[in-house]
């Protein structure tokens, strides 16, 4: 079959619109596909930007809150004096995230407003004056007694006027709370060691946002850290308190005990000096036991109360001038009776007759002899040296033995009150145990300090170092420059 060039013509001419009509119909199908996959790809861009925008606002947030509760905690332990502390502990909430803060804590059983802060307005003026003219009852079942009773939190972001009913003590104190306009409370526990001592209570007015889960989170951490800070407050307030009085207890005691004993030093050496008749030789030996037990116990007395006015910071130097060598044979003059009993050897090594210094000549005689004492004390056989000289702008004294030396760990033990190098029940030298201790606050007293050397079985070196002008009396680089 023949076909004429017209019916060619018109078969290839619907060919190619059939094939235009296919490309056509692929083309709007892929447009759709690739619109759909754009949109789609924009959708996922803006939720991702939305994400990072979220990741951002909340690593910011944290930032924050962390810098807020680092500066919390050093403005809470800038202090141990109750009060200061309390009242920092409400300053900080307002106005960081709190309009009125009210720092509440249970004592003996009452719950008792310490202290409390908020942002200048009258209302709020108003809310702290209702809440410190109101008692709070210790059983009241809701409320700020609740959340100290229980140590549960109460977190109301919206307050409505059925939660103000509840809390109200009466129908005027109901009218003052609602005239307030408050809008979000929080109650958080204060609790430390185990226990509730208290809530912090905060409030956010009509005006203000409200309360959220960030800033639950955020006070619940200012309450912990306010708990401890409290607590370390109580305690060191019990701890002076305690400290105090028995600083007290042994300066009675030592006063009591000290009247009686000068009257029977006193009545001994009338007896020696035979005022009441003749006294033999056996009689005098006995009298000069008396007296030499008598001021032995009189030492210790002295010993006490220097260490109960030490502790109560009731001790201040006597400066002046002191000769070095002077101060060094007196000292051993007070110790040497001792000395000869047991046989040992005391010296002082040659000192310089010019050397001095200015300083408490009276506590630091004590001082050396306290160390010769000791020294003496613990040397069964040898000897016991004391040395004196210059070191730049400071006076070295140093008392060396041959006696039991200290073990390395208890080196430190040593200049602790009431300790003693011989712990056993039955141990061979006497002695309060404060000596050594005394000495070394006496030393920083004087501006000075004290170290020691030892080795068990050869001996004891004991160092005091004391600046040659008095602690006030020396020029500081500052004031040299000044001038």
């Amino acid at each position: 079959m023949t076909l004429h060039f017209g019916e060619v013509f018109a078969i290839v001419a619907t060919v190619a619109l059939l094939v235009l009509g296919v490309a056509f119909v692929v083309s709007m199908r892929s447009r759709r596909i690739v619109r759909r996959h754009a949109d789609t790809s924009v959708v996922k861009l803006e939720v991702a930007l939305e994400d990072a925008e979220l990741a951002r606002r909340e690593a910011l947030e944290h930032a924050a809150r962390m810098r807020f509760l680092d500066q919390a905690s050093s403005i809470l332990a800038s202090s141990l004096d109750y009060e200061t502390t309390v009242a920092a502990a409400a300053q900080l909430a307002v106005p960081r995230f709190a309009d009125w803060c009210s720092v509440d804590v249970l004592v003996e059983g009452e719950i008792k407003q310490l202290a409390a802060s908020h942002i200048d307005t009258p209302g709020l003026q108003h809310m702290s004056e209702v809440r410190a003219s109101h008692n709070l009852d210790p059983n009241a079942p809701t409320g700020l007694a609740q959340v100290i009773r229980t140590g549960e939190t109460q977190f109301v972001p919206e307050v409505t006027d059925a939660y103000l009913t509840a809390q109200a003590r009466s129908p005027a104190h109901l009218e003052a709370i609602r005239e307030l306009n408050i809008r979000s409370v929080m109650l958080v526990p204060m609790i430390a060691r185990g226990h509730i001592i208290g809530a912090l209570s905060m409030v956010r007015t009509a005006d203000a946002q409200p309360f959220d889960e960030h800033s639950l989170a955020l006070a619940r951490d200012l309450a912990r850290r306010a708990a401890v800070a409290i607590d370390n407050a109580e305690l060191y307030h019990a701890a002076v308190a305690a400290n105090e009085s028995k600083a007290n207890f042994l300066a009675t005691m030592s006063h009591e005990l000290r009247t009686p004993l000068t009257a029977i030093i006193g009545y001994d050496e009338l007896l020696a000096d035979g005022i009441a008749g003749e006294v033999n030789e056996a009689q005098k030996k006995q009298l000069a036991r008396i007296k030499a037990s008598a001021r032995q116990l009189l030492s210790l007395i002295e010993e006490i109360l220097l260490h109960a006015r030490l502790d109560s910071g009731r001790e201040s130097p006597r400066v002046g001038d002191v000769r070095v060598k002077t101060i060094v044979d007196e000292a051993i003059m007070v110790v040497m009776p001792s000395v000869q009993a047991q046989r040992l050897a005391l010296a002082a090594e040659e000192i310089d007759q010019t050397l001095a210094l200015r300083t408490d000549g009276v506590r630091l005689r004590q001082m050396l002899v306290n160390l010769i004492a000791n020294a003496v004390k613990f040397t069964e056989q040898g000897s016991v040296t004391v040395r004196a000289f210059a070191r730049d702008d400071s006076v070295v004294f140093e008392v060396q033995d041959t006696g039991i030396g200290i073990a390395p760990e208890n080196l430190e033990h040593i200049f602790e009150p009431f300790w003693q190098v011989e712990q056993q029940k039955s141990r061979k030298a006497g002695g309060s145990g404060l000596g050594l201790s005394t000495t070394r606050r006496l030393a920083r007293l004087l501006g000075g300090e004290i170290t020691v050397e030892s080795q068990p079985r050869v001996g004891s070196t004991f160092r005091i170092v004391l600046p040659r002008a008095a602690p006030a009396e020396q020029v500081s680089p500052q004031a040299v420059a000044a001038d």
